[in-house]
């Protein structure tokens, strides 16, 4: 017990830092990307080992692909892959009005705190909203976001379409079509014919299949991870051990500002 609870006070002091590498990692990709990685899974190493080995593999991959092939892969996995689209809202709610209703509730908060996300992006991208959460103070609206926001959104879009038997711990109570629902089986119709419609890595219009080189293929003699999935997998596992140990980050934070009162 007492080495779990110091697994949560490291992970509870790294907080901002693992969220805000995360938002990096999970943005679009810029140089150092392999670096953002390193420094994640070492700040995660003590709690959460699978999830550092996770991006472990990440960055491995990330540090032997240019910053174009990263986009490229990127792009695909995110923007053709319907399941993946990384907005919160569109994988808790669909788009419908309650989404509608969670990105004013995010701008309002995103003002409250001095927050500035990018005018270019709808405020509900998953690096945007980690962003924000690394830059936040804290607090119980904050972890309400990660536990019942964040963790359900992502674990969604680590699920396969095509498994019938996937269940999802969180926010259970949201409605709204799931990533599951919302892709049925037409998507990897649709991705098997994009993908003959190719030539080499690439598409009409200049867009690349990031799903050329076979990850997750279902078809595949060998299953191969997506980087992506991996880094994705990788956050997933860190928010759950965040909602297990809320309570006690809670607590931690409350300490620390008594110790700040005294001082």
């Amino acid at each position: 017990m007492l080495r779990i609870l110091n697994r949560a006070e490291v992970l509870s002091s790294n907080r901002p830092e693992v969220l805000g590498l995360f938002a990096d990692i999970l943005d679009y990709p810029a140089p150092g990307l392999a670096e953002k990685a390193a420094e994640c899974a070492a700040l995660i190493g003590a709690a959460q080992p699978e999830a550092a080995a996770l991006l472990e593999s990440f960055r491995s991959y990330a540090a032997d692909k240019s910053v174009g092939k990263l986009q490229e892969i990127y792009s695909g996995f995110f923007d053709l892959n319907s399941i993946c689209h990384p907005y919160i809202g569109y994988q808790l709610f669909g788009e419908n009005y309650k989404r509608s209703s969670f990105l004013l509730g995010l701008k309002k908060a995103y003002r409250e705190e001095g927050f500035e996300a990018d005018s270019s992006e709808i405020v509900d991208r998953l690096s945007i909203v980690l962003r924000y959460a690394a830059h936040s103070k804290g607090g119980e609206d904050v972890d309400d976001l990660l536990s019942r926001g964040v963790l359900p959104a992502v674990e969604r879009m680590t699920t396969k379409p095509e498994s019938a038997a996937c269940h999802h711990d969180g926010a259970i109570d949201v409605d709204g079509d799931t990533g599951i629902e919302r892709s049925k089986l037409d998507d990897l119709e649709e991705r098997k014919q994009l993908k003959g419609q190719s030539q080499g890595d690439q598409l009409a219009g200049g867009y690349l299949l990031a799903l050329s080189d076979d990850y997750d293929a279902m078809d595949a003699g060998q299953k191969i991870a997506h980087p992506y999935h991996q880094a994705l997998g990788a956050l997933l596992l860190v928010l759950k051990f965040m909602r297990e140990h809320q309570a006690g980050f809670q607590a931690m934070r409350l300490g620390a500002g008594d110790e700040t009162v005294c001082h």
